[in-house]
Formats: C-alpha cells, structure tokens, sequence
C-alpha cells in the first residue's frame, strides 16, 4: 500500500502548491462547523457530544459525514505534499496546521473531559501544595469551588500521568487561579504549542536527512490528521506533550547525540509513562553504535548517559520524590478496562468464568506477547541499530492493539508521531486507518447507543472492530508481504537491504 517509489522529477510546482492550500481550506469548514456547534466559550461545565447536540440525528449525520469528508481531503494532502519540494510546502503545512488548532481550541472537548480534571487534578499542587499522584481531588472539593466542579468521575482517582506532568501543568493553574475557563484555555495552549513543537522537530529531523523532501509530508501527517486536531486541539489531550522528548531523541539520534536519546525518552515516560516501553530497545541500539568505538566510547555513553539522566529525574520528581505513589498510579491504571479487545473477552466469557480471573490471565498474557515483542525488536535493533524508529513504532502498536486494556483514540497520537518519521508505505496506512477508526467510534456510543441499539455490550463487539479491524488486517497484510518477498538462498538480499534497515533513520556522519 504505497504510491509507488518517490518522484524525483517534480511535477509543475504552481499548481500543486495551489492544491495544497485547497485542500487546507477544504479542511477548516468541517472544523468550523464544529467549532460553532459545540463553543468552548460559556461552557466550561462537564458535559459532552450528545447533551449539546440533544442527541439530534443531524448532528449525528454532520458529524459521520465530516469526518468522513476530513479524511479524505487529509489523505489527498498527504499524497499532493509528496510531489512537492520540501521548501515550497513546509510554510503551507505549517501556516494551515496552526490555523487549524487554532480553529479547534475554540471547540469544546464533547468526548473527553480530561482537560477539566487537568484543572482540577493541577490545582491540587498549585494551589493546596499536594502531590496530584498521591492525593485524590477529593479530599480538597470542600475547600475549592474549580476542583468540586471539575473533578467529576476522577474524583476518586489518582493521577495517572508521571511526575513532570504536574511541575509542566503547575504555571498554567497557578496563573489563571480561580478563572476556570482561563486555565482550561491555558492547557489547550500548552498542548497546541507542544504539537507544533512536534512538528517543527520532525522538520528538523527530516530536513537533516537524505529524505529530506519528505519534511513537508511528515508534517502534514501529523498536524493535519484529523485525529489528532480532534483529540489534542479540540479535546485538548497532553500526549503532545509526552510525545515531544520522544522525537526530540530521535532528532538526537539522527545527529549521534545518543547520550541524550535514553534521558529525553525517560522525560517522556515522567510525562505519561507507557513512553517507558521505549528505553529497552533505545538502550540496545546506542549501546551497540557506540561500540564502534570500543570500550572508551561505551563507558563515555555510560557516563553521560547517567548523568543527564539523574538531572531528569531529579527535576521531574521535585518537590515530592514519592516513587510510591507512581508505582501506585500505574497499578491503577492498569486494572481499567474500558474499550479494548482484552475487555471484549471479558464480556465474552464472563458466564464461564470469574471476570477477575479472566481479567488476570487477559493482563498476563498482554505483558507476556509485549515482552516477546520487545525482545524481538530488541535484536532486531542490536543487528541493524537503523531500525529503531520502526521498532519503536511497532512496540507501541503491539501495546495499544493487544496490551492496554483502557485504550483510548487520543493514545495513537505517540505512533502517528513515530510513522511522521518513517518512509511512507504500510505503516502510514496502518494508521490512517485506526485514527479513522477511532474517531468513527464517537459517533456509535454517543448517538447510535442513544437512538438505536442501548445495549453496551452488543455495541462493544461492534465498536472494538470499528477502531482497529482495519488497522490490524492492514498489520496482517504487511506481514504476509515481507514474508513473500523474503530472499531465498539464491536470491541475496540488495546492496542496499544491508545498508540501511527499512524505515530507519538514515545516520548522518559527524561528532558523537
């Protein structure tokens, strides 16, 4: 699934480029419907989707219909952004990516209220000066009026964010005090900027390499998907944020820093902490390029290494140092089961068997087959150390996919940021369609569930294929097609299948 190998005869730049902002203005009118119909401004009350649209079967069919309208345009932007220079379509992409978050942080978050419990979680530490991991919102309702409006269902609940989440969010509370609907606004900001962040990184990235005319591409893939405008600007999600140190130590690894590659995955995983499962396979591959400089090399890595670390980690747990109450908060989240396939089973065989058990053997064999994922991407990258980013890209697959028992649309903004890097091809593919999936499934629990079919659990066996049937055939798909075009004895592998692993960051020679 791929448009055929990169043009390198360009094709008249005018009107490609003339497209290109077509198909930008194309984007922003669904945005702005959505805007207008659902305003965050006068509404900073916990609610969602269908209490705002009343349930209406014409919002229903707006909404199935301008995602649907979305995705098409994205991915004819996507394909016009490739016959372009990188030079003439990064201000196109960048200049329409901001507008159109700019667009939608006016919208208000109608499937998510995360950004409120931000507030409230946040004003915990800014404001009554205690740990958001050790402390539930609780316990300081009584005594403030922001967090006993916005807590709702996480009232009971711990954070389950890292630590330098808190100290990141603690100046937008501190700073709007008792103005909730200006620190709602100050946490679409931050998470706005960090996404253009993002992008600016993955230009960086690209535009140093010898793909560099995939820079506008890589871009457009993640700005301008509408999922990730939906879940980040609109719903105003933090994984923009986490996302952020991740491609920042790609960059570093592209440019032979790779002392800085292990700490910013790290500060990742203190931000939200599934970006941990990362640091196995980043420690394999900058410890077996260093060995290309023997002994001296390695042990200078070890030291650098360790020392930006430690800074890491001593910024990111001040004031508190509570390891304990993040081991806490990770053992919450991992007992939630929401919309995922682990939770499909769950329901499935309930009859048969105690759910508890069914729930303990479901967790153990998630973690068993992620652990095997690991291990084989692991040696993967000690043979081609190149193929980090796909491996990367691959372990959070397999955890969003098998693993994670509460998934949840916004998570797929981490591998949308890993695929903006790769070559396109299967795994670009892979995720237009679970990000399609995703946002297609809003509209079967919120007006499906309410006009049509009531029963969760039959809406359940429907939604789980709906979010990430497509995406997984697509998986199945490229599999067979690497394995098809496998090389038999007497047909060695290319001159370049040695050189570079597929879907690897090309080295760029220079300073360690």
């Amino acid at each position: 699934m791929s448009y055929g190998p990169e043009p390198r005869t360009l094709p008249p730049e005018g009107r490609s480029i003339w497209r290109l902002w077509l198909y930008g203005v194309l984007m922003m009118a669904p945005l702005l419907y959505f805007v207008r119909r659902y305003p965050l401004p006068g509404h900073i009350r916990l609610s969602d989707m269908g209490y705002l649209s009343r349930y209406g079967r014409p919002e229903f069919a707006l909404y199935v219909g301008s995602m649907l309208f979305l995705f098409v345009v994205y991915v004819l932007a996507l394909h016009e952004s490739r016959r372009l220079a990188a030079r003439r379509a990064l201000p196109v992409v960048f200049g329409w990516g901001t507008l159109m978050s700019g667009v939608m942080a006016w919208m208000y978050p109608g499937t998510a209220i995360d950004v409120f419990v931000y507030v409230a979680r946040s004003r915990v530490f800014s404001e009554h000066g205690a740990d958001p991991i050790a402390s539930y919102p609780r316990d300081y309702a009584p005594l403030d009026p922001v967090i006993r409006s916005l807590q709702g269902e996480y009232a009971h609940t711990l954070s389950p964010y890292g630590p330098l989440w808190s100290l990141i969010a603690w100046p937008v509370t501190r700073l709007a005090g008792e103005n909730a609907e200006l620190a709602v606004g100050g946490f679409k900001l931050l998470v706005i900027l960090s996404l253009l962040a993002c992008g600016w990184v993955i230009a960086l990235t690209l535009g140093g390499s010898s793909r560099h005319e995939d820079a506008a591409k890589g871009v457009l893939f993640l700005l301008w998907n509408p999922l990730v405008l939906w879940e980040v600007a609109g719903n105003g999600h933090n994984d923009p944020v986490m996302v952020l140190p991740i491609l920042l130590a790609f960059l570093a690894w592209q440019r032979r820093r790779d002392a800085w590659v292990l700490p910013l995955i790290g500060a990742a995983a203190l931000v939200k902490i599934p970006a941990a499962l990362l640091l196995p396979v980043a420690a394999v591959a900058v410890w077996r390029r260093a060995g290309n400089g023997g002994w001296p090399a390695r042990w200078e890595l070890l030291r650098r290494t360790g020392v930006l670390s430690a800074v890491v980690l001593a910024v990111s747990f001040f004031p508190f140092y509570d390891l304990h109450a993040m081991v806490r908060s990770v053992q919450h989240a991992n007992n939630i089961f929401v919309v995922s396939p682990a939770n499909m089973v769950v329901h499935a065989l309930r009859d048969t068997y105690p759910a508890g058990e069914i729930k303990r053997w479901l967790k153990l064999a998630g973690w068993v087959i992620l652990a095997a994922a690991t291990l084989w991407h692991g040696l993967a990258v000690w043979r081609r150390p190149e193929a980090l980013l796909r491996a990367s890209f691959e372990l959070f697959y397999v955890f969003l996919i098998i693993v994670t028992t509460y998934f949840q649309g916004w998570y797929l903004v981490w591998p949308l940021a890993l695929v903006a890097l790769l070559p396109w091809g299967w795994p670009a593919w892979r995720m237009i369609a679970w990000s399609a999936g995703a946002v297609a499934v809003y509209a079967l629990f919120i007006w499906v569930r309410r006009l049509w079919i009531p029963d969760g659990v039959v809406l359940l066996r429907i939604g789980i294929p709906l979010i990430s049937g497509v995406s997984a055939l697509l998986t199945l798909a490229e599999v067979i097609s690497l394995a098809s075009r496998r090389p038999t004895r007497s047909q060695p592998p290319s001159r370049a299948g040695q050189d570079r692993a597929p879907g690897g960051l090309p080295e760029v020679r220079g300073g360690a």
